[in-house]
């Protein structure tokens, strides 16, 4: 008799179990219409909190229900009152790659909010989507942007108006005044020369050699070689090979350091003369890099595999293997079977 109880118990907690695995992992299909105009009706009249948490249960219908939303969302986006629940509203359709209409609307209108957090929602959609032909909104962005002031959104916009290419004559003229001037934030400064590498802007060739030998920032001058070796992969290889002569020099200045405070010192400045070598097709330095997998520190060791997985040098194959079974660190073993995975799937 116990032995029935038991196995009726059982089979009552493995039934509840796998119904709520069913819930999370199955979406629900089909909404009916009472159901959809319950849930618009909530959305416009329930408080913050509620409206955000059904906007989160939004994830659990299929991709054409959810889109049934985006419209609606959107329209929340531009016009509700609470900074929450637009925030909410946008990071769903950022999530959802939603490009109705509106959706853009808001990602462009939601650029100049003055909630940071809703600024920074809008432009992940612009990013998300790549939105082109915007150059006039990435003008405004510019001219309201208070460059002495370290900003979370002056650093994520910078960033996407270079992984977007905007480097129209106007911009670059305002991002080249604002990179001399004395009262830029010299964080503000660096990110700068990082869009200027992303966006392969030439116009910035100039600065970008004067901070080569930059002593008194290390920062500006590892992020001007990142930025040079990108913008020259569009130079003729007489002017190229140049560049990768001068880098060799500044790499080969930085072994001659004995002091160990001073090698810390240098350690970016090295990783970024590495990784600028080997993108300009430089084997010279590849000996370096399987050091650097080899070395004692898990930290190095990563750092290594970020440089093979970024610059695919698949000639490390064998060393990733070893290093996915047998390295004494989780993250580098997981970091290595990452890129073993990435390279199969991708052949």
């Amino acid at each position: 008799m116990q032995k029935s109880r038991f196995k009726i118990l059982w089979f009552l907690f493995v039934f509840v179990f796998v119904a709520q695995i069913n819930s999370k992992d199955n979406p629900q299909k089909k909404l009916t219409e009472e159901q959809y105009q319950t849930i618009l009706k909530k959305l416009q009249y329930l408080h913050t909190s509620e409206r955000i948490q059904i906007i989160k249960s939004l994830d659990k219908l299929d991709k054409e229900e959810k889109s049934k939303f985006f419209d609606v969302l959107a329209d929340l986006s531009l016009n509700d009152f609470d900074p929450l629940l637009i925030e909410a509203s946008l990071r769903f359709l950022v999530d959802h790659k939603a490009s109705c209409d509106k959706c853009i609307e808001s990602y462009k209108s939601n650029l100049f909010h003055k909630e940071e957090r809703i600024r920074l929602q809008a432009l992940r959609g612009i990013e998300t989507l790549k939105i082109q032909n915007i150059e006039d909104l990435v003008l405004k962005t510019l001219n309201q942007i208070d460059f002495q002031e370290n900003s979370m959104f002056t650093h994520a916009f910078l960033r996407t108006i270079g992984n977007l290419n905007y480097n129209q004559k106007e911009i670059t003229e305002i991002l080249k005044e604002k990179f001399q001037r004395e009262d830029t934030h010299i964080e503000i400064k660096r990110v700068i020369l990082v869009y200027a590498g992303n966006s392969k802007n030439q116009d910035f060739k100039e600065i970008l050699y004067q901070n080569l030998d930059n002593e008194e920032d290390l920062y500006l001058r590892a992020y001007s070689i990142n930025a040079l070796s990108k913008l020259a992969l569009e130079w003729q290889e007489e002017e190229k090979i140049k560049l990768v002569q001068k880098l060799k020099e500044i790499y080969n200045k930085i072994l001659t350091i004995n002091n160990p405070t001073e090698r810390v010192k240098y350690h970016s400045l090295k990783n970024h003369v590495i990784q600028a070598l080997i993108r300009l097709k430089d084997d010279s330095v590849k000996e370096e890099i399987k050091k650097l997998a080899m070395d004692d520190d898990a930290n190095t060791r990563l750092k290594a595999l970020d440089y093979i997985e970024d610059l695919e040098l698949k000639e490390f194959r064998e060393l990733l293997e070893v290093k996915s079974l047998y390295d004494p660190s989780k993250s580098v073993k997981r970091k290595a079977k990452e890129i073993l995975e990435k390279w199969s799937s991708s052949q």
